[in-house]
C-alpha cells in the first residue's frame, strides 16, 4: 500500500535539494566584513588613492556610496608633480585601483559585497563618474552569503581600455582567466 504522506515528503525533499543546487554558489561568512583598506596606483605624474573603513560604513546613514555624506570611503586623484588634488569622490569599498596607461581613466574594482552595491567604478581624470556596476549574481561569479563576490582574477587582474569613437570598452580579467567587458562613454 502506498503511503501518500511519505511520498509527498520525499518529493518535497527532492524539490528543496534541487532548489538549493540551482542557486548561485555561496560560502558561509563567520563575521560581517569590517575591513580598513588603503590602496594606491601611479601612472606618470598621476597617483590615485583609495581608502575605506567598513567598520564605520556599517553604522552610516547613507546607502548611496556616491553620496556627499559618505565619509567612510573615497577615491582621489593627485598630480604628484604639483601636489594638486584633481578630484576626490565618495565611492564604494574598492579592493584594487588602476589608472589607464594614457591617464584618462581611473578604475576601481571590488570583491566586497557587504553594504557595497557596486563592485566596479570608472572615473575620468577630471572626476566624472562614467560607469558603476553591481556584479552580484552576474554569470560566472561566486559569492559568500554576505561578504564577498569573486569576479576578477586576484590579486591583480589584467585590465585594458579601448576606444571606438564615443564608446570606451574596459576589459577586466575574470577569475577564470577570461575577459569581462564593460562599455561606457569615452573621454576626449
Amino acid at each position: 500500500m502506498l503511503d501518500v504522506n511519505a511520498w509527498l515528503k520525499a518529493i518535497a525533499g527532492v524539490a528543496v535539494g534541487l532548489m538549493i543546487a540551482a542557486t548561485v554558489p555561496a560560502r558561509a561568512d563567520r563575521v560581517r566584513y569590517q575591513g580598513v583598506v588603503d590602496l594606491s596606483a601611479e601612472v606618470g605624474p598621476l597617483r590615485a588613492e583609495h581608502h575605506h573603513d567598513w567598520g564605520r560604513a556599517s553604522h552610516a546613514a547613507t546607502t548611496d556610496p556616491f553620496a556627499a555624506d559618505n565619509e567612510y570611503s573615497y577615491l582621489r586623484l593627485l598630480d604628484r608633480v604639483t601636489g594638486t588634488e584633481l578630484f576626490r569622490r565618495s565611492v564604494p569599498a574598492l579592493t584594487h585601483i588602476w589608472i589607464s596607461p594614457d591617464a584618462k581613466y581611473v578604475v576601481g574594482i571590488s570583491n566586497v559585497m557587504f553594504l557595497n552595491p557596486y563592485q566596479l567604478v570608472v572615473f575620468s581624470r577630471s572626476g566624472d563618474r562614467l560607469l558603476e556596476r553591481n556584479l552580484v549574481g552576474a554569470p560566472g561569479t561566486s559569492q559568500s552569503v554576505t561578504n564577498w563576490i569573486e569576479w576578477y582574477k586576484r590579486p591583480v587582474p589584467q585590465m585594458k581600455i579601448g576606444e571606438d569613437g564615443t564608446t570606451a570598452t574596459l576589459s577586466v580579467e575574470d577569475s577564470h582567466g577570461g575577459l569581462r567587458q564593460f562599455q561606457f562613454p569615452a573621454v576626449h
